[in-house]
């Protein structure tokens, strides 16, 4: 069958190449091969993808701070820092402080040595370190100090230095009694109630001595002459009372700034 065809073919002078082409794929030359066509775009498109890279340096070539977005985030941040800063509180000033200095005189003079000069209404912020305690001691039939000075709030100690016991009790104010304090003993209490304590002991009716409670912690005892000085006191305007034994306590006011205030007090029975 292929002789007879063969011989068709050559009579009629078609070349064998193109007849045989129709039994499979078609020639891989022909311009009509769409598979030809596929391969020469897949052989044009490697170069072009070669070329991407070769571009690239063209986008880097570009000045980092028209592309790079960085400087205005880093000016934002910058301004926050200030806008935290000016939130902040101001911190307070240091509070102009003063002297409250001057003197007492009493009748009998004698007296004057053991006054007492206190705010009674000293500010309960800014507190002196004067101890909120103090001792007592009953030294040879004496109250040791004669005038002891807490502030209200604050505890007294009583001790018994004697070879023999004491009592301490006092009529005034809180009309406390201690009961018996045996040798080297102590007894101690809390004092919540300003005001002056007579202290006394019904064992030895000849024992006498003074706890003053002041509202405040700023006090000042005066000197053998009847002087004092209340110092570092906050600036402003106070009701100041002087006090000694069996004398009438007298208060004046007084306002405080820098340096030094001067106040004198005169007291009698």
């Amino acid at each position: 069958m292929k002789r007879i065809l063969n011989l068709l073919v050559l009579v009629a002078g078609v070349p064998l190449a193109s007849t045989l082409g129709c039994e499979g794929e078609p020639p891989v030359m022909a311009p009509e091969n769409p598979s030809g066509a596929a391969s020469e775009v897949a052989s044009v498109t490697p170069p072009a993808a070669s070329e991407e890279p070769s571009a690239a340096p063209a986008v880097t070539a570009c000045p980092p701070p028209p592309c790079a977005p960085a400087p205005v985030a880093s000016s934002a941040a910058s301004a926050a820092p200030a806008e935290s800063s000016a939130a902040l509180p101001v911190p307070p000033t240091s509070v102009p402080r003063g002297n409250v200095v001057g003197a007492v005189t009493t009748k009998p003079a004698a007296l004057q040595g053991q006054a007492v000069v206190y705010l009674e209404d000293g500010p309960k912020e800014d507190q002196p370190s004067h101890l909120q305690s103090v001792t007592i001691s009953n030294q040879q039939m004496n109250f040791i100090p004669f005038v002891s000075v807490v502030a209200e709030g604050g505890k007294a100690v009583f001790v018994n230095e004697d070879p023999f016991p004491h009592n301490v009790f006092s009529p005034d104010g809180e009309k406390f009694n201690m009961g018996n304090i045996p040798q080297h003993g102590a007894h101690q209490r809390v004092f919540h109630t300003p005001g002056a304590y007579t202290l006394l002991c019904n064992l030895h009716p000849g024992m006498l001595g003074y706890l003053l409670v002041t509202p405040s912690t700023w006090w000042a005892k005066t000197d053998a002459k009847g002087r004092f000085t209340m110092k570092h006191v906050p600036s402003g305007t106070y009701k100041v009372t002087a006090w000694a034994p069996r004398q009438t306590p007298v208060t004046q006011s007084v306002t405080v700034a820098d340096g030094d205030v001067t106040i004198n007090f005169d007291l009698h029975r």
